[in-house]
């Protein structure tokens, strides 16, 4: 089935869900499957990105391979109530997100999210045994990212304006998209050899000594090969398209241009780059020169690390991204700077 005929299976299959009951914080099972389908279309209508999250068949498909792995609020009835997930999303497959934290409206304030918050961050990693988590933590309210930081994750960068606004979100005109934080935690620290751009070794060290993570920093090397992608994504409604590239070669302009073309000329282009990659500190000057600024550091998101650059088409709302704490800030003002710096670039 597609999109729209997803929804209205789920649209035909709502039922109401008495308020008061006791919940239970429990793993997956294939039942919930409808129960977690049905949280999303509540909490984001039909624009969720990932198609998948619309479909119980695929979402117990997920769970039962591994891919993802589902904590669900559950009634005694058997109710869905609330959700979160740990998903891989990197070439790295040791790499998990932890995130889609949902909880239905009629269970809200009753402590539901910080209980699968707990489930999700403290005891599932451990029982796992996860190498690496990382989590987005969304900028337009400081509840999330107090969540994360509590639980040990630290802040290495900033996505904005990359995630299209919730459905139930109430304006006074257009809504801007929500920017997100991006925040890790690193279970087994394996060191690794990085290849650091300049401009930014300062604050990736930075980093690497908040999480006690080994590394050995090399030089970098012009590329002498065509450029390798591991994978594209795209989000048409936001004009967001996404390339994370494996090993940046001397064609990596013509890749830039035809995603800068695809976003439009209000759009986000993101472009990861592997750290272990030695053609990736000029590939980053190259990116810096065509208007792009930081995003964020991905430990062992390729393996080796990722570093994240990103471009857009207007200025962020950056007085709309909340924050946390002083490390949360820090970021956001690391951000900002090197967007200034870029914009300017741009229209000089």
């Amino acid at each position: 089935m597609d999109r729209k005929e997803l929804i209205r299976t789920l649209e035909e299959s709502r039922r109401e869900i008495e308020p008061g009951q006791d919940v239970g914080i429990e793993p997956f099972r294939p039942e919930d499957a409808l129960g977690v389908a049905l949280a999303y279309h509540e909490a984001y209508g039909d624009a969720f990105p990932l198609e998948y999250v619309y479909d119980p068949a695929e979402i117990a498909r997920r769970n039962a391979s591994g891919d993802l792995h589902t904590v669900v609020a559950r009634t005694p009835k058997g109710e869905v109530v609330g959700l979160f997930g740990l998903f891989r999303p990197a070439p790295n497959p040791e790499v998990y997100e932890a995130g889609q934290l949902i909880v239905r409206k009629s269970y809200r304030k009753r402590n539901v999210a910080t209980a699968l918050n707990e489930e999700a961050l403290d005891h599932l990693p451990l029982r796992l045994r996860l190498p690496v988590m990382f989590c987005e933590a969304v900028g337009n309210h400081a509840a999330s990212q107090h969540l994360s930081e509590v639980k040990g994750m630290a802040f290495t960068g900033l996505e904005v304006e990359s995630m299209p606004p919730l459905a139930s979100a109430k304006t006074d005109g257009p809504a801007r998209n929500i920017s997100l934080f991006l925040l890790f935690k690193v279970f087994e620290k394996s060191p690794r050899a990085v290849h650091l751009p300049g401009a930014y070794q300062a604050f990736c060290e930075g980093v690497y000594a908040e999480l006690a993570l080994p590394r050995t920093i090399l030089p970098g090397k012009p590329p002498a090969d065509d450029t390798v992608v591991a994978s594209r994504f795209v989000l048409p409604e936001i004009g967001l398209v996404r390339q994370t590239v494996q090993r940046c070669g001397r064609d990596l302009g013509e890749l830039v241009t035809a995603s800068e073309a695809a976003a439009g000329e209000r759009g986000l282009v993101q472009v990861f780059l592997n750290l272990g990659d030695a053609a990736a500190p000029q590939a980053v000057e190259a990116l810096r020169d065509r208007g792009y600024f930081f995003s964020g550091l991905l430990p062992y998101w390729f393996g080796a690390d990722g570093l994240a650059m990103q471009k857009i088409g207007r200025e962020p709302d950056w007085e709309a991204i909340q924050v946390c704490s002083p490390k949360a800030d820090a970021v956001r003002v690391m951000v900002r700077e090197d967007f200034k710096r870029a914009w300017k670039g741009r229209r000089s």
